[in-house]
């Protein structure tokens, strides 16, 4: 009875059951944002943009909610993630940051030192898990829930967000005694489990096979059943056709979300999808009108998201 009065308290607070991702669009379809003791997935192929749309969500949670993020990284380094997230503040182009060009100017040289400043100030914290045994990585989610998350005097975790960058074998020892869809089973599983226990949201992204070229179903996720079966809401973020892309106009976007189901939300109808425009050169991503809205001639509103590109990304450690 207690747990069923602070979540009618909490719903009495605000519209969003969970915590907004900065995609209005894309929350509604999952039944109203991230939500406590859930595991949102996402599954694109390589070099879509996954670190772009993790990072998208990260930098709104922490900078504009200023809620906890830790973002946990398989691939990227340090210093390639942290000159994305300047250049997502800043709005100066990465390879400008990169080369230390950014110097030579002195409005570029101001915006980015904001930046830098900024990203000292928020509760965004970044950890490279690159060939970590699972254990471990959960050992790294359970630490930072207790230093620098918390719990409220109810006992409760305080609102924060886990985003997992991507769901996939780290060493080959993961195979040494089971198949490839049982390790992967048992990450989710462990991952789920872990949501439930500290009762805290997480977004997690994986690969979608080849399949998921052409296609757009449960189907084409890489890996194992499992995933779909334990995750909240499955969702695909790929790359638009030519076709799509003349059919809803270059300005609408480069690439298209696709949520396919979702356990709280309406998900999208069949054959519709959300539009997102990625622009690389500064690491943005901006949400817009999906493909039905178009038709229907609907929401003139362009929703803005985050700063990113996609190689993938790297660490930000937390203070121990």
């Amino acid at each position: 009875l207690v747990g069923s009065e602070m979540c009618i308290r909490d719903r009495n607070k605000s519209d969003m059951l969970g915590i907004s991702t900065g995609f209005p669009i894309y929350d509604e379809a999952i039944g109203g944002g991230l939500r406590r003791k859930c595991v949102d997935l996402i599954a694109a192929r390589p070099k879509v943009g996954k670190s772009m749309f993790g990072d998208a969500v990260a930098m709104h949670v922490s900078k504009n909610l200023d809620i906890p993020v830790l973002v946990l990284d398989t691939e990227m380094s340090k210093e390639d993630h942290l000159n994305r997230m300047l250049a997502n503040i800043s709005g100066v182009e990465i390879n400008t940051i990169s080369s230390g060009k950014f110097a030579d100017n002195e409005l570029n040289l101001e915006k980015v030192e904001m930046a830098a400043k900024q990203l000292e100030e928020i509760p965004y914290h970044y950890v490279s898990i690159a060939g970590q045994p699972f254990e471990n990585i959960l050992s790294i989610m359970r630490k930072w829930i207790y230093q620098e998350v918390g719990f409220d005097e109810n006992g409760r975790t305080n609102e924060c967000l886990i985003i997992y960058d991507y769901l996939k074998l780290m060493t080959a020892d993961s195979l040494a005694s089971i198949q490839e869809f049982q390790a992967l089973g048992f990450q989710i599983t462990s991952l789920h489990n872990f949501c439930v226990e500290y009762d805290c949201a997480c977004l997690s992204f994986v690969q979608l096979n080849r399949d998921g070229i052409t296609r757009e179903s449960t189907d084409v996720v890489s890996g194992s059943d499992r995933l779909i079966w334990l995750c909240t809401s499955f969702s695909i973020f790929k790359n638009k056709s030519d076709e799509e892309i003349a059919e809803d106009g270059p300005e609408i976007g480069n690439k298209k979300l696709v949520p396919i189901v979702a356990r709280h939300g309406p998900a999208l109808e069949d054959g519709d999808y959300i539009n997102m425009a990625m622009n690389g050169g500064i690491a943005k991503i901006t949400e817009n009108k999906t493909r039905n809205e178009l038709k229907k001639g609907g929401r003139n509103q362009q929703d803005e998201g985050f700063i990113v590109e996609d190689d993938d990304d790297e660490e930000v450690p937390f203070e121990s």
